[in-house]
């Protein structure tokens, strides 16, 4: 049974842009849901990645968050992501925001 997705990330690929300070990729994430999504940022290189933020919830349809992923090394093909999501109660959205401050 294939499953409906949960969110949308746009723009589709990484496009990360060089600044003075190293490497910036900015990647929207969207709920395509009605009910909250949790959802969990990874890579292969977490010591290499700043991702802000790692962990949160879209507790609403079409509610919108940005991910900032930055790097002071260039961007290899051996870099890997992946964002995990879960559909989450409303009780397990609000635990999962208040456990990140």
């Amino acid at each position: 049974m294939a499953s409906l997705p949960l969110i949308r990330i746009s723009p589709s690929e990484f496009q990360f842009t060089e600044s003075g300070s190293g490497y910036t990729s900015r990647l929207r994430l969207t709920s395509l849901q009605g009910q909250a999504v949790g959802f969990k940022f990874k890579t292969n290189a977490p010591h290499k990645f700043l991702v802000k933020p790692v962990v949160s919830s879209l507790t609403k349809q079409g509610m919108t968050i940005d991910v900032i992923v930055k790097s002071t090394s260039p961007i290899t093909d051996a870099d890997r992501f992946l964002i995990q999501t879960v559909a989450l109660a409303a009780n397990e959205a609000e635990d999962l925001d208040s456990a990140k401050k």
